[in-house]
């Protein structure tokens, strides 16, 4: 079985989830510390004026050190109002846009008090549009306690599996016998990233998944 093990991150880039798609089973990682600068609450889109961010606003106080399932979105600003006219904006001449624009407007409008039910929703919503079918599971579910290489090797060992699916970017930090040592091969992804119709110019690659499925 192979299982990959991933961070739920905000409307993540098409890598993300052709890891999803290529595995018997995804490991939600929402027990992990919620990184301030990272994608969890993040992503870029393509506009008429460049690349923009999308930044989801979640409450500061006491959260840069809370594990992400606990992280709260800060309601108090109206982030989600910017969030749809700007797709809207970017996207609305699009080939897909009254469907995408529609689903993604009725996601953002949900009464969401974390952010890890924002993105969740938003990353099965996208995941259907992709025809991914393959189950998750939650890594708190699982209760391993271990850190780094260690706790992969364990989340994948728990759940049965005899592959563990990876992107290249772990390839700094991963230790490879820790797997061997369980008889738990390391799978390497090897996406190529498509070149598809796309607004605005010069092809930027690694946007966000909304880019994929409102032009192609």
């Amino acid at each position: 079985m192979i299982v990959t093990i991933h961070q739920p991150d905000f409307l993540p880039w098409l890598g993300f989830f052709d890891r999803w798609k290529q595995s018997d089973l995804f490991i939600i990682l929402d027990d992990v510390q919620f990184i301030r600068r990272g994608w969890q609450h993040r992503d870029k889109i393509k506009t008429a004026q460049g690349i923009k961010w999308l930044s989801v606003s979640v409450k500061k106080k006491g959260n840069y050190l809370s594990q992400l399932r606990y992280i709260e979105l800060n309601n108090n600003i109206n982030w989600k109002r910017q969030h749809i006219e700007l797709i809207q904006r970017a996207y609305g001449k699009s080939k897909n846009f009254l469907n995408i624009f529609k689903n993604l407007k009725q996601i953002y409008l949900k009464n969401h008090i974390l952010l890890i039910d924002l993105n969740m929703d938003l990353l099965k919503y996208c995941a259907q549009e992709l025809s991914i079918k393959k189950p998750f599971i939650f890594s708190s579910t699982l209760n391993i306690k271990s850190v780094g290489t260690q706790r992969l090797v364990e989340l994948v060992n728990a759940v049965g599996g005899d592959k563990y699916l990876t992107g290249t970017g772990a390839k700094e930090y991963l230790e490879e016998n820790l797997f061997q040592n369980k008889n738990i091969k390391v799978l390497w992804q090897k996406f190529e990233h498509p070149i598809y119709n796309q607004m605005y110019g010069t092809f930027e690659k690694k946007l966000s998944i909304i880019d994929y499925l409102f032009n192609h």
